[in-house]
């Protein structure tokens, strides 16, 4: 993952940043042929929807606008398929009985795993790099042991400063399934814990320890993405999972 991720901490002002983001989107749609998706550079995967010359494949990226008072450069996969499209793919797990999350808490803050494979995590910091500016949701697609689908859906998704041990904002369930499996109350607000940062409120012990990987816990919650096999839990019941990926995007994504 540090191999594909580049942050750029350049100050600038918004109107630059945000006409150098068009300018470069506006030199691909100009040519005569289909562009690779390698030679796109946007500002969020929402640029994609409305793309003129052909129904933009969901694919990876480059992203190179400003959030906030940072300049970003980044790559992202973009999931022009669900949901309208628009998505920049954050996590992706898959049961395989592997587990790659147990990671360390720097390598959860810069990121990890493949873009285009099973197992990734986006990383922390560009997380909050990215949802410090503007309104953005998030979306949960998983797949059941019986291999069928369904999804989670929140209006409102963020992530904290490092200092703060990197807080979840979430809001907003109107998700598919008639669970909402997140016990959004109990996540609200809850810090990142990896197994050498114990940030969770379970006092008997370190739930990224128990878990065998980080993630918001209050406690020892009942969405484990991350862990192997992935699963949630509503009431006493588990559901094991065989694939879960969460994806963000803007609230204000123009769908047309």
């Amino acid at each position: 993952m540090k191999s594909q991720l580049v942050i750029l901490l350049i100050i600038v002002s918004s109107t630059n940043a945000d006409q150098q983001c068009d300018y470069l989107l506006q030199q691909c749609n100009q040519l005569k042929t289909k562009c690779r998706p390698d030679k796109i550079t946007i500002k969020s995967c929402c640029d994609l929807i409305n793309f003129p010359l052909s129904k933009a494949p969901s694919a990876v990226y480059q992203m190179k606008c400003k959030y906030g008072s940072r300049f970003i450069t980044a790559h992202a996969y973009c999931d022009m398929d669900t949901g309208d499209g628009g998505w920049i793919v954050i996590q992706r797990n898959i049961k395989d009985g592997v587990n790659t999350f147990n990671k360390t808490w720097k390598e959860y803050e810069e990121g990890f795993g493949d873009l285009n494979g099973d197992k990734l995590w986006y990383g922390l910091n560009l997380l909050n790099y990215l949802t410090k500016s503007g309104h953005w949701e998030l979306r949960i697609d998983f797949q059941f042991d019986n291999h069928t689908w369904s999804h989670l859906h929140y209006n409102t998704f963020s992530v904290g400063s490092a200092s703060q041990k990197y807080p979840l904002i979430i809001e907003g369930f109107t998700g598919i399934t008639p669970i909402d499996f997140v016990a959004i109350h109990p996540l609200n607000g809850t810090k990142f814990s990896t197994a050498d940062n114990d940030n969770d409120d379970w006092g008997a012990g370190n739930c990224a320890t128990d878990q065998g990987s980080g993630w918001w816990y209050y406690e020892c919650s009942r969405i484990h993405p991350n862990r192997q096999p992935p699963s949630l839990r509503h009431k006493s019941k588990w559901y094991n999972v065989l694939k879960i990926e969460m994806k963000i995007r803007p609230q204000d994504c123009i769908i047309q």
